[in-house]
C-alpha cells in the first residue's frame, strides 16, 4: 500500500501540473493546442503498462512515436492516392495495423498497444503531427519522473510497524 500511496502522490502532483502547463501554453504558429493534455496522459499510461522504469520509457515512447509515424504515413498515403475514398483509407489502415504489429519483433517497439495509442493520438488530434509528438514525449517523460518521485516519496513515508498481536485480558 505504501508504494501505491507514494505513486498516487507523485502522479497526482505531476498530473495536476501537466494539466495546468499544457492548458496554458499559447497557440504557436497556427497550432491551436501545442500541448494536448489527454495525449500526455495516454503516453503516461503506456509507460506504466510497458513496465515502467527505463524499459517502460523506451518501449512506451518508441512505440508511441512509431504509431504516430504510422498514422501520419497512412493518412498521407490515403489522401495522396485517392482523396475521400473510404476503401483506400481502409486499405492503408490495414497496412499500418499490420506494420504496427510486425514491428514488435524489434525489442524497442515490442509494445504493440503503444503503437496503436500513438496512431490514435495523431487521429484524435486532427492529424496535427508536432503537437501530438510534443504531447507524447512530455507524457512519457512525466511518467518517468512520476516513478522517480514516487521512489522518493515512498522512502519519506513512515513505515508501519509490525502489528502487535492481540492479547486476551481477564478482568477478574
Amino acid at each position: 500500500m505504501k508504494r501505491l500511496i507514494a505513486l498516487g502522490i507523485s502522479i497526482g502532483v505531476l498530473a495536476g501540473l501537466w494539466t495546468v502547463l499544457a492548458s496554458s501554453v499559447p497557440a504557436i504558429g497556427g497550432w491551436e493546442a501545442p500541448l494536448v493534455v489527454w495525449i500526455g496522459f495516454a503516453a503516461w499510461a503506456c509507460f506504466y503498462a510497458a513496465g515502467g522504469r527505463l524499459p517502460g520509457l523506451t518501449k512506451g515512447l518508441a512505440s508511441n512515436v512509431s504509431g504516430l509515424l504510422w498514422g501520419f504515413a497512412l493518412l498521407w498515403g490515403a489522401t495522396a492516392v485517392r482523396e475521400g475514398s473510404v476503401a483506400v483509407l481502409g486499405l492503408f489502415v490495414a497496412l499500418a495495423a499490420f506494420g504496427m504489429c510486425v514491428q514488435a519483433a524489434w525489442s524497442p517497439l515490442a509494445f504493440i498497444p503503444g503503437a496503436f495509442v500513438g496512431a490514435a493520438a495523431f487521429f484524435g488530434n486532427a492529424g496535427v503531427f508536432w503537437s501530438t509528438l510534443a504531447s507524447l514525449v512530455a507524457g512519457a517523460l512525466l511518467a518517468y519522473a512520476s516513478e522517480l518521485l514516487g521512489d522518493l516519496v515512498e522512502k519519506a513515508l513512515p513505515s508501519r510497524g509490525a502489528a502487535r498481536p492481540l492479547r486476551a485480558t481477564t478482568n477478574v
